[in-house]
C-alpha cells in the first residue's frame, strides 16, 4: 500500500496533477461514429478520406475499385453503313481492368454480322 502510494504521489510530482487519473475526453457532439475513418459524408473529401488501399476497405479477388472508365460507342462499318457498338463502364481495380457483359458485332459469315454477347471478366495489368 504505501509503495502504491508513493508511486502515485511521485508520479503526481513529475507528470503534473492533469496526468494522474486522466480520463478519455468525452464523444464528440453530434453523434458522430468515431470508428469510422474519414469523411464518409464527403466522397470528394481527398484530404480525410482513406486511400483506396487501406486494409479496411473491403476487397473482392478482382482488387478494389479504383475509378470507373468510360469506353465510348465504336463504330462498325456494315454493308457501307456505320453502325455503332454501345458504350460501356470498365472498373479499374487494384489488381487490373474488369470488363462487364456487353454485346459487340462479329462477322458470322463474309459480308453478315450479327451480334453476340460477349462475356466480362477481370484482366489483371500486364507484368
Amino acid at each position: 500500500m504505501r509503495r502504491t502510494t508513493a508511486l502515485l504521489i511521485a508520479a503526481h510530482v513529475w507528470l503534473g496533477p492533469s496526468a494522474v487519473g486522466a480520463q478519455a475526453p468525452p464523444p464528440p457532439p453530434g453523434g458522430a461514429d468515431p470508428g469510422l475513418p474519414g469523411n464518409p459524408t464527403q466522397p470528394a473529401d481527398r484530404a480525410n478520406n482513406p486511400h483506396p488501399t487501406m486494409p479496411w476497405l473491403v476487397t473482392s479477388p478482382y482488387g478494389v475499385v479504383q475509378r470507373w472508365v468510360w469506353m465510348p460507342p465504336q463504330p462498325v462499318l456494315v454493308n457501307e453503313q456505320i453502325v455503332y457498338e454501345p458504350g460501356f463502364w470498365v472498373a479499374q481495380t487494384t489488381a487490373g481492368y474488369y470488363y462487364p457483359t456487353r454485346w459487340v458485332l462479329r462477322e458470322s459469315a463474309p459480308g453478315r454480322y450479327s451480334w453476340v454477347l460477349l462475356n466480362g471478366g477481370a484482366v489483371p495489368f500486364a507484368r
